[in-house]
């Protein structure tokens, strides 16, 4: 039933309704008055004389507003929701100057005389809150591409809040808040419009076309042979910096001889950003460099708030999440955009990529010799070329040189090796498969690009995929250059619309038509999809990201921790680097610095959510390197496999609960105001404090070990009381890992893959406060465990007592071992842990699936 209600005292509505210019509105400041606000079965719609604005409840913590300078709420392009917002356990109360949505998690409060909302915790503390004037704003002036871009959302925000998210950005910046960032998708650089507060908020800007946050809009004239140029403040404060250009070599910026901006690769994303304090009322020298097609540089002033401005959008649209606890926040955004399904266990083992694989013969060979080395590994990815005669991407092996995949494939399951391949959304114009596509249609307008925003192009593509390829045996699919490259959606027509409205939602779709197809193949086979570019909802299409064809340095390499720290903030749980760097020196076998930096980068990609190396004309494989860098890198690869239980357990916790592997220290530690800026530190899993070493030649590391916790050295047993800064010694075979007191890590044995048998598992206790963990296992692929086929342990320590106690096992499924061996090892200083067992275990439980409690009578 809907309920009309009439507004009477609505002095003036907010530039939503304007349409206006922030400067335009000052000048103008026109009055206008509410005409009705009408309760909806999921909410409340507000309508003045120059717009509309609906405000939907998705549940108790989940809100969507939309706002149009019509009278029509038009429906989003791009579905990233999947599930609707039709809550409606929920309050309004209109009162003089206000109007209330109620749930009861918060309250939305529409300002009658401005039109501004304000969204409030249940105890009435402000958690995030437009403008007064000016929130909203259309047809908006820009310096970039469009000479208005229609859309532009502005929120309030203090000195004291920090930002996360917003996809993957290569600027090694972790607290996005204050800086302007092109949200466009590039090589190197994947743009996901969510973004978390420090507040206890997420907010999900639901527009696909370029978007810039924090809009720069005071243009810098730099010379364009000096690449000099001056730049005088306003107020006194933090200016940040947007310099945009090609997709090529290099993007600098300096003020005042200071580095602000420094992007040197051989590509490079189409912008990149940067902040620097600056004095009030003074001039600075800046000098900008760009690619060969040129460079634009402009400036954002200090100010407290922060926005979205899109170039393309018929109406505002925007979701926010209220936690207070941001894990909770992601759970949400997964719940409404889609949950990450679980991944085959040989995905967590360690994936072996080089550019490129030449023959079957080789590449079989390279699997062989992993095994002949005992060297765990479970997949070898064959990169591009593979095609050969029948030109690019054809989707199908050139005889040639690949004369039997069916039994390349079989030898490679015999050997429990799996092969994801590269596959490629353009086609040779050569090749026969561009011809069929083409005849139908279903290219981008003028490119050889997929229209992938065609439903039936997304069919016809899994059906060459699956005749080509999938159905020889191949395991997963490498979706290279899935931004699309280069831009090429802009000022071309797709199925959708113009490529402009929807650019930046092209991955999305990608992914779709695979996931999909695949699932309507099989469920035996679970979609595995590495692509190198995402969007908002893309972890419901079983896919994973990576960052781009990143160059071989150290700073390079420090800056993946904070851009894989903000993808995973942005919602999607699944991403890694190419372990190594992509662009390496042309003596990488035997440069002994470029080994230091594999050695440190190879101990970092252990811990990243999938395990890998690659590289650019590389035998990219760690023998290749000699015996320091194998044997240092055996360590760290038997490290990942000793852990998948752990790993696999915890990846169920994504799945189902929503969780996150990669977890920054803001994330899990929200209250540590300390943890805040913490940008090359993360918890992988619940329990272990990750802390690679970037710096060359480095012995030690200076890390800070979050409050509230004590935290266990991993490689000692060492207590040390959080909430504090320590030096950890870090020898070149070693990074800094702890765990957290009242942690249950379960270590599984010395395998060859993920697929072995893990029994015994080792359940390591580390004691200091209650702990508990569940065990998932199942069968390793298919879709089963959807529907139940899976069994759970909940562990669970009592510190007090110093008892654990292993839970009933709930569930079953083929091939699972009804009798476990779980041997019981309490972390101390005198039992030292690490990667090797103990020489004695604190006791042996026989677990036969009933619940069984040990306690620890002073052996322990």
């Amino acid at each position: 039933m809907r309920k009309t209600q009439t507004v009477f005292n609505w002095k003036h509505v907010v530039a939503l309704f304007l349409g206006l210019s922030s400067a335009a509105w000052a000048a103008k400041r026109p009055q206008f008055s509410v005409k009705t606000f009408t309760r909806e079965v999921n909410g409340m719609t507000v309508v003045s004389l120059a717009g509309t604005m609906r405000i939907e409840v998705c549940g108790d913590r989940a809100i969507h507003v939309v706002a149009s300078p019509t009278s029509e709420i038009p429906a989003s392009k791009v579905p990233v929701a999947i599930q609707p917002c039709n809550a409606q356990n929920f309050q309004i109360v209109s009162a003089k100057k206000k109007i209330k949505l109620s749930t009861n998690a918060l309250t939305v409060s529409v300002d009658t005389e401005t039109g501004a909302l304000t969204f409030f915790s249940r105890d009435g503390k402000t958690v995030l809150a437009e403008p007064k004037e000016g929130g909203k704003q259309f047809d908006v002036p820009s310096l970039f591409e469009a000479k208005t871009w229609q859309v532009q959302q502005t929120f309030l925000s203090p000195p004291d809040e920090a930002l996360y998210g917003l996809g993957q950005h290569q600027e090694g910046i972790l607290n996005v808040r204050g800086i302007p960032i092109r949200l466009h998708q590039a090589n190197t650089n994947i743009s996901v419009p969510f973004m978390l507060s420090s507040k206890g908020y997420g907010l999900l800007w639901n527009n696909p076309s370029l978007t810039d946050f924090n809009p720069a809009d005071q243009l810098i004239e730099v010379d364009a042979k000096s690449g000099k140029g001056t730049f005088t403040t306003g107020a006194k404060g933090s200016y940040g910096f947007l310099l945009a250009s090609d997709n090529k070599d290099q993007l600098v910026v300096d003020v005042n001889n200071r580095h602000v901006i420094d992007l040197i690769n051989m590509w490079t994303p189409s912008a990149a950003s940067g902040a620097v304090g600056l004095e009030a009322h003074k001039e600075y020298e800046v000098g900008a460099k760009g690619g060969p097609g040129g460079f634009q540089l402009s400036a954002r002033l200090p100010r407290d708030t922060s926005t979205f401005r899109s170039e393309v959008g018929q109406a505002i649209d925007y979701y926010f999440f209220y936690g207070p606890e941001l894990n909770r926040v992601i759970a949400d955004y997964r719940h409404l955009t889609g949950e990450a399904p679980l991944f085959p266990r040989w995905v967590y083992g360690y994936w072996q990529c080089r550019e490129r694989y030449h023959t079957q013969q080789e590449i079989l060979g390279v699997g062989a010799e992993f095994r002949k080395r005992n060297l765990p590994v479970d997949a070898l990815v064959q990169d591009w070329q593979y095609w050969g005669k029948y030109g690019w991407n054809a989707m199908k092996f050139d005889e040639s040189i690949y004369p039997d995949p069916k039994g390349m494939m079989d030898q490679f399951h015999t050997l429990d090796e799996h092969v994801p391949i590269s596959v490629w959304s353009r086609f040779g114009e050569d090749s026969d498969i561009y011809k069929r596509v083409n005849a139908k249609s279903l290219l981008v307008q003028g490119t050889p690009w997929t229209d992938f925003f065609n439903p039936e192009a997304q069919k016809t593509f899994w059906a060459e995929l699956k005749a080509g390829l999938f159905d020889y045996g191949l395991d997963g699919w490498w979706m290279d250059a899935s931004e699309p490259e280069f831009d090429i959606l802009k000022g071309r027509q797709t199925f959708l619309g113009s490529g402009e409205s929807v650019r930046n939602a092209y991955p999305l779709f990608v992914t779709k038509a695979i996931y999909e197809g695949q699932r309507s193949t099989t469920d035996r086979k679970r979609v595995v999809i590495f692509t190198r570019s995402a969007y908002t909802g893309q972890q419901r299409y079983a896919a994973i990201s990576w960052s781009g064809d990143i160059s071989a340095n150290w700073t390079t390499f420090q800056r993946q921790i904070p851009a894989g720290l903000n993808f995973s903030m942005s919602g999607l749980p699944y991403w890694t680097t190419d372990g190594g760097g992509f662009f390496r020196p042309k003596d990488q076998y035997t440069n002994e610095a470029y080994h230091e930096l594999l050695i440190r980068w190879f101990q970092y990609a252990a811990f990243c959510p999938i395990f890998r190396v690659h590289g650019w004309t590389s035998n990219a494989e760690i023998w290749n390197y000699g015996p320091r860098v194998l044997d240092v890198a055996t360590q760290f690869d038997e490290l990942r496999y000793h852990l998948l239980p752990y790993i696999y357990s915890s990846a169920w916790g994504v799945t189902h609960d929503g969780e996150t592997l990669m977890r920054a220290l803001p994330l899990e530690f929200p209250s540590d105001p300390r943890a805040k800026a913490v940008a090359d530190q993360f918890l992988f899993g619940p329990a272990l404090l990750i802390n690679p070493v970037t710096t060359a030649g480095a012995t030690q590391r200076s890390l800070y070990l979050p409050a509230g916790h004590d935290w266990i050295d991993f490689w000692t047993g060492k207590r040390v009381r959080g909430g504090q800064t320590v030096t950890a010694e870090a020898p070149l075979d070693r990074i800094p890992i702890y765990a957290k007191a009242g942690s249950i890590i379960p270590f599984g044995p010395a395998v060859q893959s993920a697929s072995a048998k893990a029994d015994p598992i080792d359940i390591r206790i580390y004691p200091g406060a209650d702990g508990d963990f569940t065990l998932y296992e199942d069968e390793g692929d298919n879709y089963d465990y959807e529907h139940g086929a899976y069994s759970v342990i909940p562990l669970h320590w009592d510190d007090k007592a110093s008892t654990l106690t292993v839970g009933e096992r709930r569930g079953s499924f083929p091939g699972m071992l009804e009798h476990r061996t779980f041997r019981i090892v309490r972390a101390r200083e005198s039992k030292g842990v690490g990667i090797a067992a103990p020489e004695k275990f604190d006791t042996t439980v026989e677990f036969e699936g009933k619940a069984v409690s040990v306690h620890d009578d002073g052996s322990m």
